[in-house]
């Protein structure tokens, strides 16, 4: 859809705003250090990317941000446990599927692709002591999943996003690998630096 065809569907026209808005919350809790404006922002987000989703017929991208907001509330409240955790789980999955199968003519096989993302990236956070590459390689996945949902349904703000989160969880993760390769590499720097200084006193 071009921009002018955009601008002649004030629904869909209204969906890209709201989303937009909606990104833009979920880019700024990236930089917020308190979890509570996190969840607040993220929860926000969901919220209207969820409406957004309502607005244009994305079925399955809107019951996993619905799914998600529910979730979040719950950890706000401080609720949550691992069980809850595993039953939001499930329940995105489960209800996730059903969607799918039930619009499968309008969402064709992209439609699942958001119950991957959401199911994948809760059960690695879900991983007690998990580590930091294995959290940005589920953020790629869960990007790509959704990138792909949003251009399939021709929902311009889902592709960009997530074409974006994509970038910079590998950018991260490449970020990730490059620092722990100069912190292991120091200490045998220094090692060598000690034996060749003693060979010299010798």
């Amino acid at each position: 859809m071009d921009f002018s065809e955009l601008l002649q569907n004030p629904l869909r026209l209204s969906a890209y705003i709201i989303s937009i808005v909606g990104y833009l919350l979920f880019a700024l809790a990236s930089g917020v250090k308190r979890k509570n404006q996190l969840l607040i922002m993220q929860s926000t987000g969901n919220f209207l990317c969820a409406v957004a989703e309502g607005l244009t017929g994305l079925w399955s991208g809107l019951v996993q941000d619905l799914v998600n907001l529910i979730r979040n509330i719950f950890v706000l409240k401080k609720w949550i446990n691992t069980t809850l955790a595993i039953i939001f789980i499930i329940l995105g999955m489960g209800i996730g599927i059903f969607v799918f199968i039930y619009d499968l003519n309008n969402a064709q096989w992209w439609g699942i692709l958001p119950v991957i993302a959401t199911a994948e990236y809760s059960i690695i956070i879900l991983i007690p002591n998990v580590r930091v590459p294995l959290i940005k390689a589920a953020l790629m996945v869960s990007s790509t999943c959704w990138a792909i949902y949003g251009f399939g349904m021709n929902f311009l703000p889902t592709f960009l996003f997530n074409c974006l989160s994509f970038v910079l969880a590998t950018t991260s993760l490449i970020l990730y690998f490059v620092r722990k390769r100069k912190e292991n590499k120091i200490p045998k720097e220094d090692e060598n630096e000690e034996f060749d200084s003693k060979e010299e006193v010798i």
